[in-house]
């Protein structure tokens, strides 16, 4: 429901343990996150980077909470519409907490990175 209402194309898993998460998946051109974002340049919003992080932890993991806290959150470069992204993941239950990578597929590129602490 959440990939077909922002109209993202179903994720492609590449690799799962009990604490680590790869995917990928595209962000199709007429996905609703680009709507009213620089009206002249679509890309893709950091919140909704951090938002498709949270969703796919959630669905791979189960629910560890909320993000409540960030550190080291990084952008570096921006997403298009229609690019293949790869999230990487990882999860410390020790801290609860994420960290995370946005990737392009080889990995040469990074889109944003960061970690991300949960709570109740």
């Amino acid at each position: 429901m959440y990939l077909e209402q922002h109209k993202i194309a179903p994720e492609t898993l590449i690799n799962k343990t009990d604490d680590t998460l790869t995917l990928e998946f595209t962000v199709t051109e007429e996905c609703d996150f680009f709507d009213g974002h620089f009206p002249e340049i679509h890309l893709l919003p950091a919140v909704a980077q951090i938002d498709l992080m949270m969703h796919f932890a959630k669905k791979y993991f189960g629910d560890k909470g909320f993000a409540i806290s960030t550190k080291r959150t990084k952008f570096g470069a921006p997403i298009f519409p229609g690019y293949t992204v790869r999230l990487n993941v990882k999860y410390n239950s020790e801290r609860n907490a994420y960290t995370y990578k946005l990737t392009t597929s080889d990995e040469s590129k990074v889109f944003s990175s960061g970690t991300f602490a949960l709570g109740e």
